[in-house]
């Protein structure tokens, strides 16, 4: 006789197979709770990372803003460094001690900064003196232009006087006296002598140890592939941010001559001083420019009667800015050190706020050097490519 299995066994074929869909579909819920905690722990840490990065963001203004006394000297040291460096490495070849050669170029740089300030102060002391009656003139000049709108601002208050009712008692004007602009230069005369010195003495400790914290950095580093790796690295990032220094302190410091120039032949008094202003400026670019564009107008107006002979200052610089900036600079520097206007603007922005007239100065070599390091630096290269034009 044949016995069903089932039987024998005392199991229903039923019951079993109900048995394993049930636990296939447990199985599933399972893995779709993991997935939903999997996911939820991913937010969380998202969020959480966000979180940790926006406080270091925070933070890391924070110290900038409150730490400028002692960050600027220090940022300003390291640019200049940079850029006096290939006078060190000039001299050494010479086979001029690394110390000696330090202090030669340091000292070179003091003096010629030092024949500038003496040069420029008669001129600059000259246009103090007369700021007052030059600011008249110009009004005087500007009168005329603004002689309707002064018609319609007094019809207007005659109107009101007209309708008002009930006129209430004029409040007393109380007008507080400001300090002078020769004031204000003579007190923070102090403050800037104190940074001048510490910022010489650091720049020349920067130059004369050489390649020391690159010689310990290679020490730390175990292989001998990342030892070449790194020294390759920052080799080429001194190298480019050195370049990139050296060319705009030098294209900035022709555009000073070619204004000063053209402005001597035009006839315009203090020339020089002008040119040291333009050259000084246009290192915050476009803010600089316009800057720039606004004093020489003012300029312009003060030496010139004619409406068309003082718009030719402001119009010669205009050009020359326009041939370097748009002609000359990128054939030099070439596209892969070129920065992209809208980053320029807002880190001229950022670091004005942070560091003042200074930090918008600094905006830019700063920004740059910040995009060459990115560019050697692998995992960094994405961010280079967003600050290239």
């Amino acid at each position: 006789m044949n016995e069903n299995p089932g039987e024998h066994s005392g199991e229903n074929p039923g019951e079993h197979a109900s048995e394993t869909s049930g636990s296939t579909v447990a199985a599933e819920k399972d893995q779709q709770l993991d997935g939903l905690v999997a996911l939820f722990s991913d937010a969380v840490n998202g969020q959480r990372s966000l979180a940790i990065t926006g406080i270091f963001v925070m933070l890391l203004f924070y110290t900038l803003y409150f730490a400028a006394p002692v960050l600027i000297p220090i940022t300003l040291a390291l640019l200049l460094n940079m850029l006096l460096a290939p006078g060190v490495v000039l001299l050494t070849r010479l086979r001029i001690p690394q110390a000696l050669a330090a202090a030669l170029v340091v000292l070179s740089a003091v003096m010629m900064i030092i024949g500038a300030l003496y040069v420029l102060s008669g001129p600059a002391q000259e246009w103090l003196q007369k700021a007052p009656a030059s600011f008249y003139k110009v009004e005087q000049k500007l009168r005329e232009l603004k002689k309707p709108i002064e018609d319609i601002k007094k019809a207007t208050e005659q109107i009101e006087e007209a309708t008002q009712l009930n006129k209430l008692p004029q409040a007393q004007e109380v007008t507080i006296q400001r300090a002078s602009l020769t004031d204000l230069l003579l007190s923070g005369t102090p403050q800037i002598v104190a940074t001048t010195g510490i910022v010489t003495i650091l720049v020349y400790f920067l130059l004369a140890s050489g390649d020391t914290f690159l010689r310990k950095l290679v020490t730390v580093i175990p292989t001998l592939r990342d030892k070449k790796r790194a020294v390759e690295i920052v080799r080429n990032i001194q190298e480019d941010i050195s370049f990139y220094l050296l060319t705009i302190t030098l294209t900035n410091l022709g555009l000073g001559l070619l204004v000063s120039a053209a402005l001597g032949f035009i006839g315009v008094p203090n020339p020089m001083l002008w040119g040291a202003m333009v050259a000084i400026l246009n290192f915050a670019p476009y803010i600089g420019a316009i800057t720039n564009l606004i004093i020489l107008t003012i300029v312009g107006m003060l030496t010139f009667d004619s409406l068309t002979q003082a718009l030719l200052i402001p119009g010669v610089f205009a050009i020359i800015t326009v041939l370097i900036s748009h002609a000359i600079l990128p054939a030099v520097l070439g596209r892969r050190l070129l920065l992209s206007p809208v980053a320029i603007f807002i880190a001229i922005m950022l670091w004005g706020w942070l560091w003042g007239v200074l930090g918008a100065l600094l905006a830019v070599p700063l920004l740059a050097s910040f995009k060459i390091i990115c560019e050697r630096v692998e995992p960094l290269r994405p961010i280079a490519e967003f600050l290239t034009p």
